[in-house]
């Protein structure tokens, strides 16, 4: 396993000037890996598609809410059905329920966006991902004696968010890169 340095990137140009950067430190093409990371849930790691089988750290208690937000929401579409259904009486019934139906249906959703939240690191596993977003991920090999310090010193220079240490398999790039694992802190 090698030791890796790593951090993503929003600008390409930030990304590409720390890899001059890294070249002018020292280190050879064969130590460095660029590539892009897709944004969470987009990595179609299960054969449905997805990253996980299992919901995110932060949307467990979206179901709850939805349930939650469709019950409210129903009662209130079905008050407000019933106060129109007063001026049209032959069509109080038909007032009444589609109230209540769309009241269900915006309340489902306003109750989920209410109990959906972006997960905290300490929450997330593999199972349950709390993935950051994607972007352009310069890893760097730092095997050799010394390099460590250099490479995390430009990468932060450069403006790297996410900046982290890692253990993998390097050939020619990092080749079990897992966009769900966190990177270890620096």
């Amino acid at each position: 396993m090698s030791r890796i340095i790593a951090g993503r990137f929003d600008a390409t140009l930030d990304a590409d000037a720390a890899l001059e950067a890294l070249r002018r430190e020292g280190f050879n093409r064969e130590d460095i890996d660029s590539f892009y990371v897709a944004p969470p849930g987009q990595h179609a790691m299960t054969p449905v598609g997805g990253d996980a089988r299992k919901a995110s750290a932060g949307a467990q208690q979206a179901g709850r809410g939805a349930v939650i937000g469709a019950i409210v929401g129903g009662l209130i579409g079905g008050v407000i059905g019933m106060l129109f259904g007063m001026w049209w009486h032959e069509y109080a019934a038909v007032l009444i329920l589609f109230g209540a139906g769309v009241g269900a249906y915006v309340g489902s959703f306003i109750g989920t966006a209410r109990q959906v939240h972006q997960p905290r690191p300490s929450e997330a596993s593999i199972e349950t991902p709390s993935e950051p977003r994607g972007g352009r991920m310069i890893a760097v090999n730092v095997d050799r004696a010394g390099s460590e310090a250099s490479a995390v010193k430009v990468l932060r220079e450069y403006g790297a968010r996410d900046l982290g240490r890692a253990e993998g398999v390097w050939r020619n790039g990092w080749k079990d890169f897992d966009p769900r694992s966190p990177l270890a802190a620096v």
